[in-house]
């Protein structure tokens, strides 16, 4: 055998004990797909079909595996580390898409406390496809990795790393653009406008990686100080000069608000939204396109409370958890410039969302979450009629006009039976699961109902001008697949109306003071608060003096694939998406010649300041009673004695009591402060602090303490 041959067969047994590296990648891809779509036979037609989008997958796949090679030495813990990583994610976006109809997104990794919201239903995905497929994935493993001799256990540093700058190169020309782009070559495009159809027409790992790029988005052409300052002094006002009467402007998000009674097919034993039908036949009502369909509710409150919109953003990001890092102004902040009291109002945790930093950037005075609610559950979920009470007290406690933004979660996902005590209303026409859910979201609508009752019941009583802004921000995720809406026949396969049917919200616009005018409402979320500003006659920005004007003739504007059928040219929006790009990412020059600061420097969260005014003891036969008077005291108040937690007992707003032990040893003085935290035990607000002698006691005292 010739010195040639022997070099050749050396080369081809080199690159055949390369070779599992990339039967092991395509492993790994099709289980990753198997685990995203849900289904044996869809992953197959897909592997099959989509030859070059199997492809790039796979080199996504080689390029981690031979970058944890490079990094660790050892080929069989960098399979297992990056299959299961890998593994893991694809289950979670199909869980995800099955609820939401959105798959996981790298921007999802930002939200790791919202996400255990989901953790409860994941259980009900444990089916024969996920469990026969992590089988499938353990045997064959250990099949490839363990029982068939292919390739050293470790590998030395001059192979790792050349294994290194491989995988550099195979996933750089995956993830650009430029030059060396295989995507390019491929013709793959990133379909970003529909991430669901994303991930089922490139695959779920391929499309992460087209993904990333989101996360920092590209300047607009033309974008510059010069280019704005043009734009906004082309600008007409709105509102040129604001009304004399500085109505109350209440804007309530009800979630997953949505008029099921509409659906032909199905009925109901009794109306569940009977004042909400009431109203609508005489005060201004329509619908809202969503950016949403089952999920994201801080998407829909974005557009509303500042005008940017998601259309220009990537689909499945979260801006208050990515973009709003700095001072937006808001309809908080803008109202606030006009003497309004901006307060939001919140039944949820304070930390989700980032909602409490979001807000002060937003310019409000004061955040309300669940922490200072009185614990009123309907379901899992406060109560909506909480929601109302906290609406009407922090207007009726505050002094001049009000602006209060308020979302609920009574009839939050999920809608399985159960979720509450009883359901009262029967749906037929449909059976099975389907007729479960639709009777428990019924039974949620109820809640809905009432609420609105109760803040129209207060505010036409009332003296004071007011608007009440009511609307939905998505529609319910029924069943796994759209499954409800499908088995009443509301939703057919491959719909032609698919945007039309799942991203229709209502809206409702009552008020007690204008002449009674009925006009059919139809915009984006991102336009609505331009029109609340110039139906209450109040001056807006620059930037909603714009959006009021582009509403006039464009109110919908939908994802960029539907441009073409409702006959929107992109040219039409390059101006809108300058201005947000500006407010969200650039150097906010349309703020340059604003005389009063966006962030409020009383922000606060709660309804007010608690205040610890007097403090008076009883000495029992069985320990001690405290009696802390005060004010602005939230149900949740903790009561510290030089800082050790205290067993507190809430009487009022203006009075707790503390029960102290007769064995307790806190000696004085007393430094007497009032807290209230979190679930993660962090410190939300914090009284001034009260310092008590023993001198101040009403009875001699043993050295009890």
């Amino acid at each position: 055998m010739g010195e040639l041959q022997v070099a050749v067969q050396n080369v081809g047994w080199n690159a055949a004990k390369r070779l599992p590296f990339i039967l092991l990648s395509f492993w790994v891809v099709f289980l990753v797909e198997l685990m995203s779509r849900g289904q044996w036979g869809e992953s197959l037609e897909w592997s099959l079909r989509a030859i070059p989008e199997l492809l790039l997958n796979i080199i996504v796949v080689l390029g981690l595996l031979l970058l944890a090679t490079a990094a660790t030495g050892k080929v069989h813990l960098s399979f297992w580390l990056v299959s299961t990583v890998c593994l893991v994610f694809g289950t979670v976006s199909g869980i995800k898409l099955a609820i939401l109809g959105v798959p996981f997104l790298p921007w999802d990794l930002l939200l790791t406390n919202e996400t255990k919201d989901m953790a409860p239903y994941v259980a009900g995905f444990l089916n024969f496809t996920v469990v026969s497929g992590l089988v499938s994935f353990i045997t064959i493993n250990v099949l490839l990795l363990y029982k068939l001799p292919w390739f050293a256990l470790t590998v030395n540093w001059k192979h790792r790393s050349i294994m290194g700058i491989a995988s550099l190169f195979l996933l750089a020309s995956i993830y650009t653009d430029e030059y060396i782009s295989i995507k390019k070559l491929a013709n793959v495009q990133n379909l970003a406008w529909d991430q669901a159809e994303n991930v089922r027409a490139n695959g779920f790992l391929l499309s992460t990686v087209m993904n990333l790029k989101f996360l920092f988005l590209n300047k607009p052409d033309g974008y510059d100080g010069e280019s704005i300052r043009t734009v906004m002094s082309s600008i007409l006002p709105a509102v040129p000069v604001a009304g004399e009467i500085k109505p109350n402007i209440i804007i309530v998000l009800s979630e997953s608000f949505w008029d099921a009674t509409q659906v032909k097919g199905i009925s109901f034993s009794r109306d569940p939204l009977p004042f909400y039908h009431e109203l609508i036949q005489t005060y201004s009502s329509g619908t809202l396109l969503s950016p949403q369909f089952g999920g994201g509710t801080a998407n829909v409150e974005f557009e509303v409370l500042t005008g940017n919109t998601m259309r220009f953003l990537p689909q499945g990001s979260i801006p208050y958890n990515q973009y709003v890092n700095k001072d937006i102004d808001s309809l908080g902040s803008i109202l606030t410039r006009q003497g309004y009291m901006a307060t939001a109002i919140s039944p949820f945790h304070s930390w989700f969302y980032n909602s409490k930093k979001v807000y002060e950037n937003f310019g409000f005075a004061k955040y309300i979450p669940m922490e200072f609610f009185k614990p009123d559950y309907e379901g899992p979920y406060l109560a909506d009629r909480e929601v109302a009470n906290q609406i009407i007290e922090s207007s009726t406690t505050s002094e001049g006009p009000d602006f209060i933004f308020a979302n609920t979660m009574q009839n939050h996902y999920h809608y399985y039976p159960g979720k509450f005590k009883e359901n009262t209303i029967e749906v037929t026409g449909v059976t099975g699961e389907s007729k479960g859910l639709l009777e428990t979201y019924a039974q949620g609508l109820l809640g809905v109902d009432d609420m609105l009752k109760r803040l129209v019941t207060h505010y036409e009583k009332l003296d004071e001008p007011t608007i009440l802004v009511f609307f939905g921000d998505h529609q319910p995720s029924l069943g796994q697949d759209y499954k409800a809406y499908k088995d009443i026949g509301y939703l057919k396969e491959n719909d032609p109306d698919f945007l039309e049917k799942m991203y229709r919200v209502p809206v409702l616009v009552w008020n007690n003071y204008l002449p009674k005018e009925k006009t059919v409402l139809n915009m984006s979320p991102s336009f609505l608060g331009a029109y609340i500003l110039n139906l209450s006659q109040r001056t807006g920005n620059y930037f909603t003096d714009y959006l009021y004007q582009l509403s006039q003739y464009l109110p919908i504007i939908p994802p960029e694939n539907h441009y073409a059928e409702m006959k929107i040219s992109k040219d039409n929006l390059k101006v809108y998406e300058k201005l947000q790009y500006d407010i969200l990412f650039g150097d906010q020059h349309g703020y340059s010649d604003m005389k009063q600061k966006i962030k409020n420097n009383d922000y606060l969260l709660g309804s007010g300041h608690m205040v610890i005014d007097q403090i008076r003891m009883e000495v029992l036969n069985d320990g001690k009673l405290l009696k802390v008077g005060g004010s602005n005291l939230p149900y949740n108040s903790i009561v510290q004695i030089n800082g050790q937690k205290m067993s507190t007992n809430w009487v009022s707003k203006n009075e707790l009591i503390v029960e102290i032990q007769p064995d307790s040893i806190i000696k004085y003085p007393w430094k007497v402060e009032i807290v209230v935290k979190d679930f993660k035990d962090k410190i939300l607000a914090k009284s001034n602090e009260y310092i008590y002698s023993q001198e101040m006691t009403t009875h001699t005292e043993e050295s009890l303490f």
